[in-house]
């Protein structure tokens, strides 16, 4: 039986890969292993000594066969490939994200890179030590997308969003991103999100046992773990929770009350990017805050590659109504007060998540609103004025010559 994992141990999300590793090769369904686990721990409050209580494999069976082929590698080699992949996915999301920063910013967020593995506080609280699989699809995904908005094509984009959302379903919302950056990319988004959306729905008669597990195991992430994430609708699937409230389908209509206006918003702002009002360096930012804010669980692994995006949209808006030094100050008190915040809680700061988000996506959307109408309403000085009547003319001939006169 696998051993209880607890989150404030480094690799502890490596850890319910590798018990799932484990179980497979001795012949055991990995779902129903942790789910004993787990109820084992419930059951008993004697073992509720300190730490997090333990965590279950709550990928779908379609992952369970690549799981199966990494346990058939030697440990060093398969463990010192996944870590060296791993850190390659951070420092690639971090250059990819960094593409956004315009020239004028460059000198302030080379600063801030090197601390945004900090922010907010995603260090100390294990997060990127964790090994959680998710630093690696962001990393691919936001490298297509950079491939994409380079070179115009999205193919790559489509194929890396679709192995992502066999492992993490909720990851084909980023099929938003061509739809908003390119044209004529409606029609293979929805073929990609329809061939998504099959894969997920032929598993259970293909492991129609171990897919009624996984759905087991992940009732149970809610129920027992309560982890509903920190977006609007995690949040409010919580406070329900905590009220023994059913937290569906009353969480599916709070999602859509504002995951359909995030949508019209940079619906919007897409057609002033594809029109040319708006340079990539601007609408990045802007997109994929946005994006993120339409999956309906967020967790700490999804906000991890939005510390530059989020750090710009604020930066940005601070900078549109305050000095450079007033922006610089109040940054500095906002990275100390959510740093210690969640050090103090972490799941206070969860609960401060989806909010941020939502504030600072709205901040940056009225930013690139704003700034577009500045740009397309001329100064005064450069104000079309009435044209003057210009003078007359007269010429008067005469023996000399042509004698010419303004009147």
């Amino acid at each position: 039986m696998p051993a209880v994992i607890r989150l404030n141990h480094p690799g502890w999300d490596l850890a319910v890969y590798h018990n799932a590793i484990r179980a497979l090769h001795a012949g055991h369904d990995p779902y129903s292993d942790a789910m004993a686990v787990q109820r084992l721990f419930h059951s008993h409050p004697e073992l509720h000594i300190g730490g997090d209580p333990p965590y279950s494999y709550v990928y779908s069976p379609i992952t369970l066969p690549v799981l199966h082929l990494i346990g058939s590698l030697p440990p060093w080699f398969s463990g010192s490939a996944f870590w060296l992949v791993y850190l390659a996915g951070f420092f690639t999301t971090l250059r990819v994200v960094m593409q956004a920063v315009e020239k004028s910013e460059r000198t302030t967020f080379l600063y801030l890179a090197g601390v945004s593995a900090f922010f907010p506080c995603l260090l100390a609280s294990g997060v990127i030590l964790s090994g959680n699989v998710a630093y690696i699809l962001y990393a691919l995904m936001l490298l297509a997308a950079s491939y994409g908005w380079r070179r115009g094509s999205w193919t790559w984009f489509y194929l890396v969003v679709l192995v992502a959302s066999c492992i993490k379903a909720p990851l084909l919302t980023f099929l938003a991103i061509p739809v908003l950056s390119a044209r004529r990319q409606w029609i293979p988004a929805s073929l990609t999100a329809a061939a998504g959306l099959a894969l997920f729905a032929v598993q259970p008669r293909l492991w129609p046992t171990l897919f009624t597990h996984y759905l087991e195991a992940v009732e149970l992430q809610f129920s027992y773990n309560r982890d509903f994430g920190g977006s609007p609708a995690g949040i409010f699937a919580g406070v329900l929770f905590d009220h023994h409230i059913p937290y569906a389908p009353a969480t599916y209509v709070f999602y859509l009350s504002y995951a359909l206006p995030v949508f019209a918003v940079l619906l919007h702002l897409s057609r002033k990017f594809l029109r040319g009002s708006l340079s990539l360096q601007q609408w990045m930012p802007v997109l994929l805050v946005g994006v993120i804010l339409l999956n309906p669980r967020i967790i700490e692994y999804d906000t991890a590659p939005l510390a530059i995006p989020l750090a710009l949209l604020a930066w940005r808006y601070l900078n549109s109504i305050t000095t450079r030094h007033a922006t610089i100050l109040i940054f500095s008190i906002v990275f100390v007060i959510t740093n210690a915040v969640a050090l103090y809680s972490w799941d206070l700061s969860k609960l401060l998540q989806g909010p941020l988000l939502a504030t600072l996506f709205a901040a940056g959307s009225w930013n690139l609103v704003q700034q577009n109408l500045t740009e397309r309403t001329p100064p005064d000085d450069q104000l079309p004025t009435t044209r003057k009547k210009q003078p007359t003319k007269i010429h008067i001939a005469s023996r000399d010559g042509v004698l010419t006169t303004s009147g």
